[in-house]
């Protein structure tokens, strides 16, 4: 296949998954990134990685060596509102008949609300995108055409003087809402629909379209989106993993730069400033940006405020916090940890220890959006401790006599979207009908009514037990309707949406059951401490009550990590509500998969691609398949049940499988035979020559055209990373079977 242009190291791999990516490929390409990083004023994001591939960005020449279309540019007028411009867009600068052309290199948060000290009201943090328009900083890189004519340069100039629609050489401004199923925060999602929707004749300058219809025999707009996607998480997950790039989300640093900057006199008091309660004890929010601009406008570098300086001056500050936090240096009477990634270049929180029980445990680096959160629930529902808060902190009583018993909730994820928790059923709570959740899960939730979605695993629930409305009680639901049979100290999975009114819940069934001394047996897992207290035990159970949360590998640097806490409650989902399918196996989509764990109203691309992702690393485990779902759908994920006829099943539809080449898409393992253009004055080997006349005869039969064209040569078909191999090609492997 030619193409007009494109890196000589673009590649299918490079639209696959980052561990199908052979090694020396890998190296090259970070080597790459690391020059294109230099180039650019040490930043670079994942998006900016697959222009710099697709586009050929020449780090020797500063420039991209592809002429662009700036019709497919989107256009940004002086004055108004701003359109959306994710991370990676090519833009058209626009006053008047005047324009100036660059790329976007990074998008912060800019609502209002901030001190010049940095100081954020916490209602900011972790804040849900607003309805209509949202503030955004737009940093836009105007030299990546190659350097600026002396009317550009003018033309900059005005921009950049004060009073004009650039703030420090950044677009700021009002952005509008998308319509599509895409956050203003997922900058990847954004980036890959508009170049698979307007964007798309940029991408016609570049191999994909010709690979996506070698591959499929047709192009759709789903498939260039789900391509580039995976296209940007691989090279971003190469960036994470190359030595001279250090990487906070997507965006890419130079390690020396970075190391330069937290060595620096700046860092020193970016660390004290953030490191400091509000007074009272109170949590502070310091928001990044304002911070930056507060500590560096009035040394003699305030260049670093402006353009892509500014952007890689908030990735640095961040590095060098969350190398703080990681390595324990604050101080130790403090908890200083990450609120919101997205909001002014990252927002910040610290409190005097010890925390609350909800953060307890808790990822400091994994944004929680827990300012947002206090804001909008009462401070005593807030303040109430959970497990891991003041031991001597009183403990409320409902007002049917019950104690808050929230000693055996455990959050084991949050975010700013999702929480998921494990409870410890006390034999009070069996008996009452109550879920103690305490007052700071419960405070996290929409008030009023809420629906508890139960699973009892090994036991088919009636609909009457599986789907029930409960009400709240002080720090726990009430009128909860338990499966009989269940021993004190059982432990539940809790999942629930932040913005939705479904929870939920389901136990693991041990396997095998545990044998308790003077109990019996054990079917579920439990906490042995809520076993003895409330059955008389005097000695501790075997540790072998309870078989832990298998811990997926969690890509670093999704928009939406995979979360490990969901692995039981997805399996339990399908097998609940998925599709049947062959062996009684049990398969859904990711939305549909979204909408069965937190209900159809939730419509939260955030929620969707963790569900996706954590499918993703459980379908690498071999806890799922994956498979791809007819045109233009979107993939299927499978539970298959541990049975001889599942497992025939499964390995004869070969899901999941690493020898399987049926008609997988180019994000998939498979590739497809093809003829590639070689460099001129090249000409294919006699062994080219041979085995495309054998694929061709094969394929189509003994009449078939077998001559290469002129300066081609042939690719076997083979999975990715392995080279050369049978089967050759998809129709030759089913006819074999046959």
């Amino acid at each position: 296949m030619g193409r007009p242009g494109g890196d000589e190291l673009l590649c299918p791999e490079i639209f696959g998954p980052f561990e199908d990516v052979p090694t020396q490929l890998r190296a090259a390409v970070a080597d790459r990134l690391e020059q294109v990083t230099a180039a650019r004023g040490g930043l670079l994001h994942a998006c900016g990685a697959f222009n710099a591939l697709y586009f050929d960005y020449s780090p020797r020449l500063r420039r991209y060596t592809v002429e662009p279309d700036p019709v497919a540019f989107i256009t940004a007028p002086i004055g108004g509102p701003l359109p959306v411009l994710p991370v990676g867009a090519h833009v058209r600068l626009t006053r008047g008949t005047r324009e100036l052309w660059g790329e976007v290199a990074a998008v912060l948060g800019a609502r209002e609300d901030v001190d010049r000290d940095g100081w954020a009201s916490g209602v900011l943090s972790g804040a849900p995108a607003a309805d209509g328009l949202d503030p955004q900083r737009v940093i836009v890189d105007t030299e990546v055409f190659g350097p600026l004519s002396t009317a550009e340069l003018v033309e900059r100039g005005r921009w950049l003087r004060p009073g004009g629609s650039w703030q420090d050489g950044h677009l700021t401004g009002p952005v509008p809402s998308t319509v599509q199923d895409v956050s203003t925060r997922d900058q990847t999602g954004l980036f890959a629909a508009h170049l698979a929707g307007p964007g798309r004749p940029l991408l016609d300058l570049g191999p994909l379209p010709g690979w996506l219809l070698e591959e499929n025999g047709e192009i759709t707009e789903q498939d260039i989106a789900r391509a580039v996607r995976a296209a940007v998480s691989c090279l971003g997950e190469i960036m994470a993993s190359t030595s001279g790039l250090r990487t906070w989300g997507l965006y890419g640093r130079s390690s020396t730069e970075s190391s330069a900057f937290a060595d620096s006199e700046p860092a020193k008091e970016v660390l004290s400033a953030v490191g400091r309660p509000a007074p009272g004890g109170r949590a502070r929010y310091t928001a990044l940006w304002p911070l930056l601009d507060t500590l560096i406008r009035g040394t003699e570098r305030p260049d670093r405020l402006s353009g892509v300086a500014a952007a890689a001056l908030v990735v640095d500050a961040n590095l060098a916090l969350s190398d703080a936090v990681t390595n324990r240096t604050t101080s130790p009477a403090v908890d200083v940890r990450l609120d919101d990634r997205w909001q002014q270049g990252g927002i910040w929180r610290t409190q005097p220890l010890p925390v609350p029980g909800l953060l307890a445990g808790l990822d400091p680096l994994s944004p929680a959006g827990i300012g947002y959160t206090e804001s909008q629930a009462p401070p005593e529902e807030l303040n109430a401790t959970t497990a891991g808060g003041s031991p001597t902190a009183p403990r409320p009583t409902d007002s049917d006599g019950s104690a808050d018993d929230p000693g055996h909730v455990a959050v084991v994820h949050m975010d700013d979207e999702l929480v998921v928790l494990t409870v410890a059923l006390s034999r009070s709570a069996l008996e009452t009908g109550r879920l103690e959740l305490g007052h700071s899960v419960l405070a996290l939730l929409p008030q009023g009514e809420l629906i508890l979605h139960l699973h009892h695993d090994g036991i088919a629930l009636p609909d009457e037990l599986a789907l029930q409305r409960v009400r709240r009680a002080g720090a726990a639901l009430r009128r909860v309707t338990w499966p009989q049979g269940l021993p004190p100290g059982t432990l539940l999975t809790i999942a629930a949406a932040r913005a939705g009114r479904r929870l939920t819940a389901t136990s693991v069934l041990l396997s095998p059951p545990a044998e308790i001394q003077g109990i019996g047996t054990i079917r579920w897992e439990c906490d042995p401490s809520v076993l003895i207290r409330d059955t008389g035990l005097t000695t501790a159970p075997p540790p072998a009550l309870g078989n832990g949360a298998r811990q997926l590998p969690l890509p670093r640097t999704s928009w939406r990590p995979a979360v490990a806490a969901l692995e039981h409650l997805i399996i339990e989902a399908l097998k609940r509500d998925g599709d049947t399918g062959p062996a009684d196996s049990r398969r859904l989509d990711g939305v549909r998969l979204t909408a069965a764990l937190f209900g159809a109203e939730i419509r939260s691309p955030a929620l969707l691609w963790t569900v996706i992702h954590t499918c993703e690393d459980m379908s690498l485990l071999g806890l799922l398949t994956q498979q791809p779902s007819p045109r233009e759908g979107p993939d299927l994920f499978a539970w298959w049940p541990p049975t001889p006829e599942a497992l025939r099943a499964r390995s004869a539809s070969g899901w999941g499988s690493q020898e399987d080449p049926q008609g997988k898409p180019l994000s998939r393992r498979w590739i497809r035979p093809l003829r590639r253009r070689l460099p001129e004055g090249q000409q294919p080997s006699s062994e080219s020559r041979r085995d495309y006349a054998r694929w061709r005869i094969e394929v189509e039969g003994s009449g078939a055209d077998t001559e290469l064209p002129p300066g081609t040569t042939f690719v076997h078909g083979h999975l990715k990373g392995s080279g050369r191999g049978k089967p050759w090609h998809r129709h030759v492997a089913r006819h074999e079977e046959r």
